[in-house]
């Protein structure tokens, strides 16, 4: 018996579905039934030739049944896979059968519009089996390769259970292996060496064999992103068979078949133009994806025990190479002929550092330009060998500060031979890297898979657009019916014409400018983005914009600015008692005596703190990395060596210059979100006072030097100042960014060797000596107040999120007005370490005192208790939430039961977060679970960050915007605005070139993996930018649906009081009128958002009471108003006249001018009193297209009202009306259904205001 399997797949966003087998074309259920169905009717047409009328209706009706099923398969993937395939509920296993049988699998994406599809399953060993070799050499070259694969959307998957890959093995050998059991075949993403045990990458040396390396490239393929370029051809006809284009040409085949050539065509003609316009724009999409890839470069790779020179596309992960030094000099080799930075050198893979150290500028993935410093990954205490490597897309993980990115630029490398020895050292100088990831496996490669597939087709909300049209069908299907109960009356009506009719009725309730107009709406929002420099990786979620409720920001670079202000160091030992406890009294006394220590007076302990524990660099002359190292650095008066980075030394002028020659950072224990603290490890060397270098012993000293937060401190301290906490929440409280400072002496005998040592991070950062408290004014940026002010205005909730201090935090809230009216109160653990927590005031938080507010934690009292406080989250309450559900019995539980409690866990954060605006000392996953909370409240959320320590909650958020920092865009922004005194007309041209420079297209640099929005400003007006443009978006988007919608009803029930009474429109009539509502339409898309955010919020949707009641109230209206008309008009129904027989052709008469002129009338008060305008966008007297266009339409359809000019009418093939009574009459109805409609919406936008507020 062949061995079989049962397919399945784990992977968090790929759904692999069921697999399948391509039936025979003719077994096919397109083909298969339709070959009986066409035989039967030929032997019926050649024996039952009086049958011939019935059997002509069957053939049309099996041709069009057959043509639907047809295109039904290019339209859903479900039904081809039931018409095109033969499910299999498992995969034989045997050579033979595989490889004569193609198996594909239906496989689909959790991510919000990605498409199913059915790809091919792939068995890459079958191919080698015809090779002719020696079995050996297959065995070893090849064996890898005995598995399954299949690519989804530019992802590899393969199957990953060994029992099955070894069955496959043993059968591609020639072995008979029987088996009475069904295996499962599992799915997993092609697996990197990215997650291996650390002891493996230092110890690696390369592909050894040529037989190794053919492995590995048969597994992973090129280094390369292979982007598909399909034709015009292709993409065009991709575009005619869409379920849309494909119903609107069936239309206009009907309105050719009723004499409406003209109409026809010109409907036609501007849905080719269109869907030509959209290929288009999606080959120069895909062009520019293509241009991404950047050129293949030379690079150094150790095989076979050398150093080799091969192209960047050959690299397999598993490979050993060279980071060039050359290549990274002026940024960048350029290739030749090319003046472009895009063209630069970059990194070609995801790589591991093993030796040295480089400098390097990620702006191509998370947009942030600020180098980071990659050091070599050493084992050592704190990195043991058996560890694994952890480089996951948070900001927790420990071993990014190794990984050179893909697609990064680096700026500066530092070589060293002695860190990593088990291979020579490259010819060139390089660093020794490596290789994890390559093509889409990479960060880059992720970020261009989003780009790509996340939104081919930029559209607004399909589904409530399905929803819509359902809705519509109902009124259609109403009037059709009426035509058909009156038509089937008439005997002498022609029963395909009174089909026809309804039919024309029914579909005229799909207008053809829909998917056109909607499409545009978000093309417009999209451009206006990127004039304000926000660039959007998935379009779709503009319109959400619209709708946030809740605006969570994180603090500090956001909603604070880097230009930190250095106010000194305090409490010191000088300053305060590190012995014996105070009471509050004298704590508060303390507090208000203490000072701060400036620069030049502070001891050398504290200045070599702040010298030495940094992680800055020197670019091109200029000092870079996190400002506050850089204010440190400045205000104590020490300076970057020139020649080596790793070197810090007193300038002339610092007080310091004359006793220590210089400072040695020998090692670093980089920042941790988690840790909330940083250190290094420096050797100062002393001079005496002449500036000769002492002879004593410990000319050299070896120091532990550290920084971080208070609390994260303070338990590491061998003793503290008794008033430590009152110093450090004084400053706090006051908006002041306070880190602690400490230090440890490690060389207490003299000796300098701590390279041998290698002391662990926990052992090398305890019983330090306390030494002050950095205090920094951190102000807030210029516009954070006005942005705050008016979003809060506009009836959204703020909240900060942040990492920073739970007192500064809620300073900031206070300064930028929210809840300053309240007194602040943090949900704190009762004791230290308990699990039961209460609510204590901001002033005594972590202090006792008789005054202290306090309140039980109650999740049934928040509500009552937010009324009266500010309530405020610390991460220390979210842990206390996770371990009271989580950490009992942790590692007993069952996962389902972990499940559950996760589930509770969320349930308290989700009704505590609803009540907090303030969450402070959270790390980047408490920040994610803080988003999640607030989601699950069925709030719209909106996370406001940088695109580093924020990834998980800019990920999760419904609008995650990524501020980063753009300083030389931003600087060409105030040159352009700062110029009132050049000319107006050479200001506009500036401005102009500026924008166009600046939006050609979305690059990788402009695009970041962080969030789908990304600002290039660094300013929080973005988001008052953003809500603008997104409440804009979705209201042109809701009063599209209105004016469709009410014009297709108000057309359906204008054609079945036409077709009932045997009249007709014109050809040219309903092509004029046609490409008039066109024109209205695009004028419509190109609205532009209001100036100001108001307090009023937009309807979240179509299906909303106001929305469903307008659309109902205004048919209403209109219906009226039509019969009115018709009153008018009967009378003078003729019915000798031939062209009033249901059948006859079309001849201008008087009921047809009037109700052609009432109704376009009608169609233009739909736009008119629709038209939203203000609060969210520009009002209708501002849009000069729209109104002006308007008033056009008016004075002309007044002009055809009272004939002023006749050939007009006889353009629109109108006649003269009988008398001015009549006119006069019809003039009322007109003014009637303009008045009533305007006055309705005008009253129903106010009773919305009510509501809303």
């Amino acid at each position: 018996m062949i061995p079989r399997a049962r397919v399945q797949i784990q992977d968090p966003e790929i759904h692999l579905e069921s697999i399948y087998t391509p039936l025979p074309v003719a077994f096919r259920l397109d083909v298969l039934p339709f070959i009986f169905i066409y035989t039967t009717l030929c032997i019926l047409f050649l024996s039952r030739p009086d049958c011939e009328t019935i059997l002509t209706i069957l053939t049309s009706l099996m041709v069009f049944t057959h043509a639907l099923a047809f295109l039904i398969t290019e339209w859903s993937v479900d039904v081809k896979a039931w018409m095109h395939y033969s499910y299999l509920s498992f995969i034989h296993l045997g050579p033979r059968y595989l490889n004569s049988t193609q198996i594909c699998a239906k496989v689909t994406n959790a991510r919000a519009g990605s498409p199913k599809q059915i790809v091919p399953l792939q068995f890459p060993f079958l191919d080698t089996m015809t090779a002719k070799q020696e079995h050996e050499e297959i065995e070893e070259s090849v064996k890898d390769s005995a598995t399954i694969t299949f690519n989804y959307q530019q992802v590899k998957c393969c199957a990953h259970n060994v029992e099955v890959n070894t069955l496959l093995w043993r059968l591609f050998k020639g072995e008979k292996v029987g088996s009475e059991k069904d295996h499962s075949c599992c799915f997993r993403r092609l697996e990197f060496p990215d997650h291996n045990e650390l002891q493996s990458y230092v110890q690696s040396t390369g592909y050894s064999s040529d037989k190794l390396l053919a492995s590995a490239k048969s597994k992973w393929e090129d280094n390369d992103f292979t982007i598909p370029m399909p034709t015009f051809t292709e993409l065009l006809k991709e575009q005619l068979v869409a379920p849309f284009f494909v119903f609107q040409f069936f239309c206009m085949l009907l309105w050719c078949l009723d004499e409406y050539v003209y109409y026809s065509l010109m409907t036609l003609a501007m849905l080719v133009v269109f869907e030509c316009t959209v290929v288009k724009q999606r080959q120069r999409n895909m062009e520019m994806m293509h241009q991404m890839r950047h050129a293949p470069h030379h690079c150094l790779v150790y095989r076979s025990k050398k150093w080799q020179q091969i192209w960047s596309t050959e690299i397999v992960p598993g490979d050993l190479c060279s980071l060039d030094a050359s290549n990274v000099s002026n940024l960048g080799v350029k290739k030749k002929d090319s003046s472009d930075e895009s063209m630069d050198v970059l990194v070609p893979c995801d790589l591991l550092l093993l030796s040295g150290s480089c400098i390097v500028n990620e702006s191509m993935l998370s947009g942030e330009s600020v180098p980071l410093r990659k050091e070599s990954l050493q084992l050592d205490a704190d990195e043991k060998g058996s560890e694994k490597l952890d480089i996951d897309d948070t900001s927790g993980s420990k071993h990014r500060k190794h990984v050179v990115f893909g697609g990064t630029r680096v700026l500066q490398i530092t070589h060293d031979d002695a860190t990593f020895k088990h291979v020579p050292s490259p010819p060139n100088r390089g660093c020794v890297a490596y290789v994890l990831r390559t093509g889409f496996g990479t960060t880059k490669g992720s970020l261009m898979r989003t780009i790509l597939y996340s939104s081919q087709r930029v559209t607004a909300n399909n589904v409530e657009a399905m929803f819509f049209i359902a809705f519509l069908l109902i009124f259609a299907l109403t009037a059709a019916g009426y035509v058909l109960s009156q038509g089937l009356q008439d005997q002498t009506r022609s029963r395909f014409k009174l089909l026809l009719h309804c039919v024309m009725i029914i579909t005229s309730v799909v207008p053809p400018e829909l998917p056109m107009e909607l499409s545009l709406a978000v093309t417009t929002s999209l451009l206006a983005l990127i004039k304000h420099q926000i660039f959007c990786t998935e379009p779709f979620r503009i319109p959400f914009a619209g709708r946030i409720d809740v605006f969570c920001f994180d603090k500090t670079g956001t909603l604070t600015s880097d230009d930190f202000t250095m106010l000194g160091v305090t409490g010191l030992p000088s300053k305060a008692k590190l012995e014996g406890a105070c009471d509050d009294q004298i704590q508060l006394q303390h507090l208000q005596e203490l000072d701060l220590i400036t620069a030049e007076n502070l001891p050398m302990e504290s200045v070599l703190i702040l010298a030495g524990c940094q992680s800055l660099v020197e670019l091109h002359g200029e000092v870079t990395g996190d400002p506050i190292e850089k204010i440190a650095l400045e205000s104590v008066g020490w300076s970057l060596n020139a020649k080596h980075e790793l070197l810090v030394q007193p300038e002339y002028h610092s007080r310091l210059h004359d006793s220590v020659k210089f400072m040695s950072i020998v090692h670093r224990y980089s920042f941790s979100s988690e840790l909330k603290r940083m250190s290094t490890v420096a050797v100062v060397e002393y001079t005496n006072r002449d500036g000769k270098q002492s002879s004593r012993p410990k000319s050299t000293e070896l120091f532990l030097l550290c920084k971080g937060a208070p609390e994260a401190l303070e338990s590491l301290y061998a003793s503290k100042p008794a008033s430590y906490e009152c110093v450090y929440r004084h400053y706090a409280s006051r908006g002041c960014r306070v880190l602690a400072l400490g230090y440890r002496m490690l060389n207490t005998d003299g000796r300098v060797d701590y390279k041998n040592t290698k002391l662990s991070r926990a052992e090398a950062e305890k019983d330090l000596i306390f030494a002050g408290f950095l205090v920094l004014h951190c102000p807030l940026k210029k516009d954070t107040k006005r942005t705050i002010r008016e979003l809060l205005q506009s009836k959204h909730e703020v909240v900060i999120l942040t990492g920073d201090n739970v007192l500064t935090a809620i300073d900031v809230a206070g300064q930028i007005g929210i809840h300053a009216e309240k007194k602040p109160l943090i949900l704190t653990r009762k004791k230290k370490k308990s699990a039961l927590l209460e609510w204590r005031s901001a002033e005594q938080h972590n202090l006792e005192t008789e005054s202290d507010i306090r309140h039980s934690f109650d999740l049934d009292r928040l509500a009552d208790l937010a009324s009266q406080y500010h309530l405020c989250l610390t991460g220390d309450g979210i842990t206390a939430f996770y371990q009271s559900e989580l950490e009992p019995s942790k590692s007993e539980r069952a996962y389902d039961e972990e499940q559950k409690a996760m589930e509770s866990f969320m349930q308290i954060l989700e009704k505590v977060s609803i009540h907090c605006s303030v969450f402070a000392r959270t790390s980047p996953i408490q920040k994610k679970q803080v988003i999640m909370a607030l989601n699950r409240s069925g709030k719209g959320t909106a996370m406001c960050g940088d695109g580093t320590n924020d990834v998980g909650a800019l990920k999760q958020a419904h609008v995650g915007i990524s501020i980063v920092s753009a300083p030389k865009l931003e600087r060409a922004y105030r040159k352009v605005a700062d110029a009132v005194q050049t000319s107006t007309i050479q200001h506009r041209m500036d401005r102009i070139q500026l924008e166009n420079e600046s939006s050609q297209v979305v690059r990788l640099g402009d695009a970041s993996i962080a969030s789908p929005f990304t600002s290039k400003s660094s300013s929080i007006r973005v988001t008052r930018q953003l809500v603008r443009q997104g409440r804009c978006t979705l209201v042109t988007t809701i009063q599209m649906y209105k004016i469709l919608g009410i014009n297709c009803l108000v057309t359906a029930y204008y054609l079945s009081a036409l077709f009932s009474r045997g009249v007709k429109s014109g050809d040219q009539q309903i092509t004029i009128s046609g490409f008039g509502i066109a024109l209205f339409f695009l004028f419509l898309s190109r609205s532009r958002s209001a100036k100001k955010l108001c307090n009023e919020r937009p309807p979240r949707g179509v299906f909303t009471p106001i929305v469903i009641l307008s659309i109902l109230g205004q048919f209403v209206i209109h219906l009226s108003c039509l019969l009115g008309a018709l009153a008018v008009a009967e009378p003078y129904l003729d019915p000798d006249d031939p062209s009033m027989h249901p059948d006859g052709k079309f001849a201008p008469s008087v009921i047809n001018s009037i109700m052609f002129i009432v109704s376009t009338v009608m169609q233009l008060n739909t736009f008119v009193a629709n038209y939203r305008g203000a609060p969210f966008m520009e009002s209708f007297w501002k849009h000069k297209l729209l109104s002006y266009a308007s008033m056009v339409c008016y004075a002309l359809l007044g002009m055809l009202l009272f004939e002023i000019f006749p050939p007009l009418n006889e353009l629109f093939e109108l006649v003269p009306l009988p008398d001015s009574e009549v006119r006069g009459q019809v003039l009322r109805v007109l003014l009637g259904d303009t008045a009533m409609t305007l006055f309705f919406e005008t009253m129903l936008l106010q009773l919305g205001k009510r509501l809303s507020h």
